[in-house]
């Protein structure tokens, strides 16, 4: 997404002595695949004002000076009390440090590992800390006696939700959350935010499906009115839905047949980033994925995992020429109780040598292990292409386990209907999409037209296909229309398995379309569109695009078309 408009903080009365601070960013943050669909996101911060104040989630570093711009103008910072935390991130610490030298009276109130992370942060303060473990409460006076409930998960151990009973408002932190920014500040119009709401829970929860589980049964005897989360908009019209919808995703998630553990740990956040884009492109492969943060896990649940999954994934940081302690753990547990029949893959992040890569690999190696990918060695922070990149892996990794799984069945006659079906034809054309340094391509047949008014069309991807990620509203593609006869090649070319991150047209002579897509100089026509909609239909999206320019090439050609013997099989 891409918008000029400034970041700017609002605040904003919800309820009875509480108000919703949120710093907007219309643009996207940084390089990790939650953001992945552009659509910018706000970070909330919530205030309760009784006789006690309290702030529940300051922002990044990216907002600290125009959120602490608008927290003293709505509050005196020398009589701030509370400063409750979610969660604790690194990222977070420069606006806790402003906030200690302008308030240096507050007492922070979080889970026990937040307090050991604040202690670590800030070694030379003697900080005042409330460690929350499930049990105690906070009395802030005027009715607002705060409840709290630890939600720890791989991805965030220090997980805390905070609970009012004055308001009946659930401060669910990473939960219910979505990256959207806009106007709205609540969810009343929650249909248009179900697709930005399912994407959120895949980049985040799905991995962890769980600890979402044991979440929402420890909030499910709340009285709640009013989720307040920490990205997106307000949830109170779709509150039920929502809470539904994750309880069915985090089942689907765990009633998938074929399960990989993903084991790493991540000295400065970057390998922590590559195991989310990993875990999303597993869980696009249709495997259910045990995160584990094995700085947080205990040896049993590491070796419960290993034994229960069908492959593994280890990511590790190298850390003064070695991987760290937690890792060596999990290596020794996957080396004693391991089957080295089970396919495995290693990845991570380095600064300036990568030897826990050849460690990891080495010690599989000599076990016997296959790999399913080649080591993923990534310098520093990652950026779009290579997130986008162990995305690809993740889903090759699970389409090779399915693939070892699958029973074939024996094929049956085609029925009367199925061979009716099998006589919808469709146009061959090879789609392709580009967004930022991130380009790809497919062979499409499932292709019609949809609307003359605007001009639209439809296209249907089956959901594990790399270009997937690339086709939400807003973004845009080109479809190639292919010649009869000519479009052999191209259908023997694009029904190959392509390696993460291969360009798929370096065979072919192209041209850059206005929109920036590929365009194949041998085809017929071609039409550049803009992805309006997509809808889930079984193990496919549908996308209906407007179209918004075009040419026709070949004006003599005939158009190659897809004959498929029944409407069953491809």
């Amino acid at each position: 997404m891409s918008n000029s408009k400034p970041r700017d903080v609002q605040v904003l009365p919800i309820a009875t002595n509480t108000k919703f601070i949120r710093a907007r960013s219309w643009s996207r943050l940084r390089f990790e695949i939650e953001y992945a669909r552009e659509r910018g996101t706000t970070s909330n911060c919530y205030l309760i004002e009784g006789d006690k104040t309290a702030i529940i989630g300051p922002p990044a570093e990216t907002f600290t000076e125009i959120y602490l711009d608008a927290l003293q103008q709505t509050i005196n910072l020398k009589q701030l009390d509370y400063v409750i935390l979610g969660h604790f991130s690194p990222n977070r610490v420069p606006t806790l440090k402003a906030i200690i030298e302008l308030a240096p009276q507050v007492t922070f109130v979080c889970s026990l590992p937040s307090a050991a992370h604040l202690r670590h942060a800030f070694p030379d303060n003697a900080l005042e800390i409330l460690v929350m473990r499930g049990k105690e409460t906070l009395d802030l006076g005027k009715g607002h006696v705060l409840k709290f409930l630890p939600i720890p998960s791989p991805r965030w151990p220090e997980g805390l939700c905070t609970y009012d009973q004055q308001t009946q408002i659930l401060y669910t932190d990473k939960l219910f959350g979505s990256h959207i920014c806009g106007d709205d500040v609540f969810d009343d119009n929650s249909e248009a935010l179900k697709e930005d709401q399912h994407y959120y829970y895949n980049c985040l929860m799905a991995p962890q499906a769980q600890h979402v589980e044991s979440a929402l049964e420890k909030i499910s005897d709340l009285q709640v009115r009013m989720y307040a989360p920490g990205h997106g908009p307000l949830v109170r019209t779709g509150l039920m839905e929502l809470t539904k919808a994750y309880a069915e995703w985090s089942n689907a998630q765990k009633d998938r047949e074929i399960s990989v553990a993903l084991l790493y740990a991540s000295a400065y956040g970057n390998t922590a980033i590559l195991a989310q884009a990993m875990a999303l492109g597993l869980t696009k492969g249709g495997v259910a994925v045990h995160s584990i943060n094995c700085e947080f896990a205990t040896p049993d649940e590491i070796n419960a995992a290993i034994q229960k999954c069908d492959g593994f994934v280890i990511g590790s940081p190298t850390i003064g020429g070695h991987a760290p302690t937690p890792i060596h753990t999990a290596l020794g547990i996957v080396l004693t109780v391991g089957d080295s029949n089970k396919l495995a893959g290693v990845f991570g992040s380095y600064g300036w040598s990568g030897e826990a890569f050849d460690l990891i690999e080495g010690k599989l190696r000599d076990a016997g292990y296959r790999f399913g990918f080649d080591t993923l060695r990534v310098k520093f922070k990652p950026d779009d292409v290579t997130l986008k990149y162990c995305e690809e892996v993740g889903t090759d990794f699970a389409q090779t386990l399915r693939k070892a799984k699958k029973v074939r069945l024996p094929q049956q006659s085609a029925t009367p209907m199925e061979q009716a079906v099998g006589r919808i034809v469709g146009s061959v054309c090879v789609v392709s999409a580009k967004q930022g340094d991130v380009s790809t391509g497919m062979l499409g047949s499932w292709v019609s037209q949809a609307t003359f008014n605007p001009p639209g069309l439809t296209v249907a991807i089956a959901k594990d296909r790399a270009i997937e990620s690339l086709m939400y509203p807003g973004s845009k593609f080109a479809l190639n229309i292919l010649e009869e006869g000519n479009h052999l090649e191209y259908t023997k070319h694009f029904r190959k398995n392509f390696a993460p991150g291969e360009d798929r047209f370096t065979s072919f002579s192209t041209t850059v379309a206005d929109n920036g897509c590929t365009i194949l100089t041998d085809a017929i026509a071609y039409v550049e569109c803009s992805v309006n909609q997509r809808m889930e239909c079984g193990d496919h999206w549908v996308i209906y695009a407007t179209v918004e320019n075009g040419k026709l090439i070949k004006p003599d050609a005939v158009t190659a078309m897809n004959h498929r013997k029944t409407g069953t099989h491809y």
